[in-house]
């Protein structure tokens, strides 16, 4: 997965080293998230489809296909708050350094 757009190099250019290693960190943890939600959501999508064809599926493969939903769901929310740590952290900088 691609990460986030990148902040513009004049503002990079003035962060300090804090500030820096916050922004990496961030981008890594958006990047991180955001794979963790794709493979989730994917394993998710997969048994579903599979349980689609059995004609009577069980008790046990319907929670099994519960489980993977709210997985995906889980997944997404913190995939999502870190974008909106992100998101934050590049407004104040940029309102900080313009």
């Amino acid at each position: 997965m691609k990460g986030p757009k990148p902040l513009p190099k004049k503002i990079v250019s003035k962060m300090n080293k804090r500030e820096i290693t916050q922004y990496e960190r961030l981008v890594r943890e958006w990047v991180k998230t955001g794979e963790e939600m794709l493979k989730a959501q994917a394993e998710s999508v997969q048994y579903d489809r599979k349980l689609d064809k059995v004609k009577e599926p069980t008790a046990a493969q319907r929670k099994k296909e519960q489980k993977l939903i709210n997985a995906g769901f889980r997944t997404e929310y913190y995939a999502f708050k870190k974008a909106d740590e992100y998101a934050d952290f590049k407004k104040k900088v940029q309102k900080k350094y313009t």
